[in-house]
Protein backbone atom coordinates (compact mmCIF):
# COMPACT_ATOMS: atom_id res chain seq x y z
CA UNK A 1 0.00 0.00 0.00
CA UNK A 2 2.51 2.75 1.08
CA UNK A 3 4.23 1.79 -2.49
CA UNK A 4 1.28 2.52 -4.42
CA UNK A 5 1.02 5.80 -2.33
CA UNK A 6 4.47 6.80 -3.18
CA UNK A 7 3.50 6.07 -6.96
CA UNK A 8 0.49 8.34 -6.69
CA UNK A 9 2.54 11.23 -4.80
CA UNK A 10 4.83 10.99 -7.52
CA UNK A 11 2.27 11.48 -10.12
CA UNK A 12 0.67 14.42 -8.52
CA UNK A 13 3.73 16.01 -7.83
CA UNK A 14 4.81 15.39 -11.36
CA UNK A 15 1.32 16.78 -12.58
CA UNK A 16 1.77 20.03 -10.33
CA UNK A 17 4.77 20.73 -12.84
CA UNK A 18 2.97 20.30 -15.45
CA UNK A 19 0.54 22.26 -14.57
CA UNK A 20 2.94 25.21 -14.06
CA UNK A 21 4.41 24.50 -17.37
CA UNK A 22 0.69 25.30 -18.70
CA UNK A 23 -0.12 28.46 -16.72
CA UNK A 24 3.06 29.85 -18.43
CA UNK A 25 1.77 28.09 -21.94
CA UNK A 26 -1.22 30.48 -21.60
CA UNK A 27 -0.17 33.48 -20.93
CA UNK A 28 2.43 32.98 -24.05
CA UNK A 29 -0.26 32.01 -26.04
CA UNK A 30 -2.48 35.00 -24.91
CA UNK A 31 -0.09 37.67 -25.76
CA UNK A 32 1.03 35.96 -29.35
CA UNK A 33 -2.91 36.12 -30.05
CA UNK A 34 -2.29 40.01 -30.33
CA UNK A 35 0.12 39.26 -33.15
CA UNK A 36 -1.32 36.26 -34.58
CA UNK A 37 -3.03 38.11 -37.95
CA UNK A 38 0.01 40.20 -38.40
CA UNK A 39 2.09 37.79 -38.55
CA UNK A 40 0.01 35.59 -40.67
CA UNK A 41 -0.26 38.58 -43.09
CA UNK A 42 3.21 39.52 -43.10
CA UNK A 43 4.30 35.86 -44.05
CA UNK A 44 1.39 35.63 -46.66
CA UNK A 45 2.15 38.59 -48.41
CA UNK A 46 5.78 37.56 -48.26
CA UNK A 47 5.50 34.20 -50.28
CA UNK A 48 2.95 35.09 -51.96
CA UNK A 49 4.42 38.74 -53.53
CA UNK A 50 8.07 39.38 -53.09
CA UNK A 51 9.60 35.64 -52.44
CA UNK A 52 10.94 35.13 -56.22
CA UNK A 53 12.51 38.58 -56.17
CA UNK A 54 15.93 39.53 -55.98
CA UNK A 55 16.68 40.20 -52.07
CA UNK A 56 17.68 44.10 -52.45
CA UNK A 57 14.40 44.10 -54.08
CA UNK A 58 12.81 42.16 -51.39
CA UNK A 59 14.79 44.31 -48.55
CA UNK A 60 13.50 47.43 -50.59
CA UNK A 61 9.90 46.87 -51.00
CA UNK A 62 9.96 45.74 -47.46
CA UNK A 63 11.27 48.44 -45.68
CA UNK A 64 9.77 51.09 -47.80
CA UNK A 65 6.98 49.90 -48.52
CA UNK A 66 5.32 47.51 -46.43
CA UNK A 67 6.41 47.87 -43.02
CA UNK A 68 5.44 51.13 -42.62
CA UNK A 69 1.83 50.42 -44.28
CA UNK A 70 1.21 47.69 -41.72
CA UNK A 71 2.46 50.03 -38.99
CA UNK A 72 0.81 53.30 -40.22
CA UNK A 73 -2.40 50.54 -40.14
CA UNK A 74 -2.01 49.54 -36.61
CA UNK A 75 -1.46 45.65 -37.00
CA UNK A 76 0.47 44.35 -34.70
CA UNK A 77 2.80 41.74 -35.24
CA UNK A 78 6.42 40.39 -34.04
Amino acid sequence: MQDQLDLANRLVNGLADENTRWAHNVIKFKEERVTMIGDALVSAAFVSYIGPFSFRFRRRLWNDTWLPDIAEKQIPYT
